[in-house]
């Protein structure tokens, strides 16, 4: 069977979408008011672009997953957060100017800010339902792993959305109908629609005199995480204290080097620390909360019964391409509408946060001898293995004698990071004074990554009852010794409070 590439598949979303998209002159500037980053200007055009269908999908796409049935209040969306990067963004900006002489201003000039800030808007107009959860499915599919493959460096394998954005901006009639609608609109001069998609992604070659454009989206420490790690906080009501003030008045840009960089003084090198701490402290306890990971799960249940099942449909849309992740919302897929009693019901279950519970805790003081044990490593790598994952979990319900649907039992490793990236990557520097890295005063990186060996945990989840989790766990337990060779102390049953 012939498919379309995914460059087709996105102008065909497209498309339809700008067609019946009736573009308002937006007159004078509007005020848009924020809990976090309190009252902010934006410029008519910018108005335009954040009135944009894709723009305006990201209100039904929830900022952190399926969190908010752990942390009520935590209902934002990836619109809010979207603008939230774009204030940053144009703030970061405004502090670089402050810090040039007056011969060199013309290094952020105003087009820059404009590409800045409209690479902000759209950063995240490739995320699918559920946010990172799609990411994770996106990934596997063909199309995403052959584009990728055809553009080897340029995009991260963890984040197939950046990819998706970037295509989106990129389109031939996106890119046509900007112009049309927004350069000529607004009297702006031509912009480069080429660099804007090019800030949204990571990887990539980037134009060494615009570089450090590209640092404010998808940097070390970006406008994106100066927003998300406050933004998510304030939301699910933890304390995390990121001085963005002192951040602002430490940044600079360093004209002279090659290609420009954006730098931090020693005087706010603690800014960053408090990121890194920050980023350490809401993955620990906010997005790999063990509630909030059965609740994924109950999601992840959803699509694996539309995967295995080829005549279910969300919207009509089989859900087995990319691109269906972007003509459906978080709505379609929880809706019972129109769906077979099998999909109604696993929905039905979620809705009424019905989850799944823990039966067996797997973590560092749980294993035996787990610095020893070469099996534990082996389980652990499973993490970047999801067709293995799920053959793991196929087993555990062939030793369970298939009383439960494999859509019943997980078996769930939570994403972890190195932190080097970051550390490595952001240059403290004082003006004419020496580079280093983050991690030269301080190897922050590797404290992180060990605390963070330390405290990760993974988990069998299956459905509640005490019968039940006590079986579940010990035919876990039995499983992971004969397919692994590492047993398990008491503490890994003790920790799940099977009561």
């Amino acid at each position: 069977m012939v498919t379309q590439s995914l460059p087709e598949d996105i102008e065909e979303f497209v498309k339809p979408l700008l067609e019946s998209h009736v573009s308002r002159q937006v007159i004078g500037r509007k005020v848009i008011h924020d809990p976090i980053l309190g009252s902010n200007v934006f410029e008519p055009y910018e108005i335009g672009l954040i009135d944009l269908p894709f723009c305006q999908r990201l209100r039904r796409i929830s900022q952190t997953d399926v969190a908010s049935l752990v942390y009520p209040s935590s209902t934002h969306n990836r619109l809010e957060h979207s603008i939230g990067v774009a204030t940053i963004a144009s703030r970061i900006i405004e502090s670089l100017r402050e810090r040039l002489t007056p011969r060199s201003k013309n290094s952020v000039s105003p087009m820059a800010e404009t590409e800045v800030k409209a690479a902000a808007i759209f950063h995240d107009i490739g995320q699918g339902p559920f946010s990172h959860l799609s990411d994770a499915i996106l990934k596997q599919f063909p199309e995403v792993i052959e584009y990728r493959k055809q553009h080897p460096g340029r995009f991260s394998e963890e984040k197939p959305h950046e990819m998706l954005s970037h295509l989106v901006v990129k389109s031939p009639i996106f890119n046509q109908y900007l112009k049309d609608e927004i350069v000529l609109k607004y009297k702006l001069p031509d912009i480069n629609i080429d660099r804007i998609a090019e800030m949204i992604i990571a990887a990539g070659e980037k134009d060494p005199l615009s570089a450090w454009q590209a640092n404010i989206i998808n940097g070390p420490f970006d406008a994106d995480k100066l927003d998300y790690l406050q933004r998510d906080a304030y939301f699910s009501g933890l304390k995390i204290g990121i001085d963005l003030d002192r951040f602002l008045h430490s940044v600079w840009l360093d004209i002279r080097s090659r290609p420009r960089q954006l730098k931090v003084m020693t005087s706010g090198a603690i800014t960053l620390e408090q990121i890194l701490f920050g980023k350490v402290l809401l993955y620990n306890t906010m997005y790999h909360h063990q509630k909030v990971l059965a609740a994924e799960c109950a999601v992840r249940g959803i699509f694996e019964i539309l995967e295995d099942n080829s005549e279910y449909k969300i919207c009509g849309r089989r859900m087995n391409r990319a691109i269906d992740f972007l003509h459906v919302s978080e709505e379609d897929i929880l809706s019972s509408d129109e769906k077979p009693e099998e999909l109604r019901e696993y929905i039905q279950r979620f809705l009424h946060r019905d989850l799944f519970k823990r039966a067996l805790v797997i973590s560092a003081d749980t294993v035996v001898n787990p610095q020893k044990s070469i099996g534990y490593k082996d389980f652990k790598d499973l993490v970047d293995d999801p067709k293995g994952l799920r053959d793991l979990r196929r087993k555990l319900v062939e030793a369970l004698n298939n009383k439960y649907s494999i859509y019943d039992i997980w078996i769930v490793l939570p994403q972890t990071s190195t932190f080097s990236d970051e550390a490595l990557r952001a240059v403290i520097q004082d003006p004419g004074g020496k580079p280093q890295s983050l991690r030269e005063p301080f190897r922050v990186d590797e404290w992180l990554t060990a605390y963070w060996s330390n405290k990760r945990k993974d988990y069998v989840f299956c459905p509640a009852g005490k019968a039940e989790r006590e079986e579940v766990g010990r035919k876990a337990a039995e499983l992971l010794h004969d397919e692994y060779g590492f047993s398990l102390k008491r503490g890994a049953f003790e920790q799940a409070k099977v009561r």
